[in-house]
């Protein structure tokens, strides 16, 4: 690995993606990189950052890519793109759910929309897999979900129906998977996941904090 926070000298390196501006596949131009390291190097937890500029052959139009870079889990890297922007995950969320994720929107980006929505049926699984309920099918799943209280109904109808249109891109039915439906997908799991990771997570951690600072009421006399 190049050493961390300096800049990387560039010998006319060149990368092959779908360009996030004319979303065509091109060839981008490497144009610029520097690593950003993790406040603590002691810290194997979390990874350091990656930052290529790139400039794409066909719009000539410039973006910026993010990788994280694991020490010991160089598969768990995600790719994802700073600019142009697009909201991106939280770290609170599990480093391998988030490749999953990620996997799904690049699926989607390369028009690839039934396998879009199959990579999001996995993400489901993995959701369940990460907090210990592992029952099949993925019905029952979901559904052990909603009543050990991870999930509410509205939610667990959510993740039913992207379980649906995950089986419809697994098996073979001779219908295809819309954009729209893949984009939908996308969408909702990203929203399912903060819900699970990020939103539960601070709330619970405010009301603790509201807890703490709590004023007690004097007694009534």
């Amino acid at each position: 690995m190049p050493e961390t926070g300096t800049e990387i000298p560039l010998h006319m390196s060149q990368r092959v993606m779908v360009c996030p501006h004319c979303d065509c596949p091109a060839i981008q131009e490497v144009k610029g990189q520097v690593i950003v390291p993790k406040d603590d190097p002691e810290d194997h937890e979390s990874p350091d950052f990656e930052y290529t500029l790139l400039r794409c052959t066909d719009c000539r139009e410039a973006s910026l890519q993010v990788r994280e870079l694991w020490l010991f889990a160089s598969l768990n890297e995600v790719t994802k793109f700073a600019y142009p922007a697009r909201r991106q995950l939280s770290l609170d969320v599990p480093k391998e759910l988030r490749r999953e994720f990620e996997e799904a929107r690049t699926c989607f980006d390369a028009k690839a929309y039934t396998a879009t929505v199959v990579m999001v049926r996995r993400t489901l699984e993995g959701i369940g897999v990460d907090n210990n309920i592992t029952e099949r099918p993925l019905a029952r799943q979901i559904d052990r979900m909603r009543t050990e209280g991870l999930i509410d109904q509205s939610i667990a109808e959510w993740a039913d129906s992207l379980r649906a249109l995950g089986n419809q891109g697994a098996h073979y039915t001779g219908r295809q998977v819309s954009r729209e439906d893949a984009n939908d997908a996308v969408d909702f799991a990203e929203a399912l996941l903060d819900h699970i990771y990020v939103y539960k997570k601070r709330f619970a951690a405010f009301k603790k904090r509201a807890q703490t600072t709590q004023t007690p009421t004097a007694t009534a006399s």
